[in-house]
């Protein structure tokens, strides 16, 4: 007896299929964000301003923009021990010691001075 006099009211006269592709299409944005750091804003925005057409683009916008990059330090580099009675390369900076030809980092010829 109920389930006939739903038929009559507009609001469940929908398809089948309606109600689960509504629903897939609501919380799209909360599906793609769901292995990203901040799914629980993505959903809560979803939720509560999804209705809304701007709420809905946003929180899409958000689930499919790519996460900030994080700076990262740069390691550290080794320090080498101090050229005694040495020179640096004119092509890489690096230290060459006392009558090299050749750097050992880069391998630029060297100007000949006195070594």
């Amino acid at each position: 007896m109920l389930t006939s006099s739903l038929c009559f009211i507009p609001f469940f006269h929908f398809h089948p299929i309606f109600w689960p592709v509504s629903l897939l299409l609501y919380f799209l944005p909360a599906f793609l964000a769901r292995n990203k750091p901040n799914f629980t804003s993505i959903l809560i925005l979803n939720i509560l301003a999804g209705w809304t057409v701007i709420g809905w683009i946003i929180a899409l916008v958000w689930a499919i923009s790519a996460d900030s990059q994080r700076p990262v330090a740069a390691p550290a580099r080794p320090q080498q021990p101090a050229a005694t009675a040495g020179f640096y390369c004119t092509a890489c900076g690096q230290p060459c010691p006392a009558g090299a030809r050749f750097c050992s980092a880069c391998g630029a010829a060297q100007p000949a001075t006195t070594r």
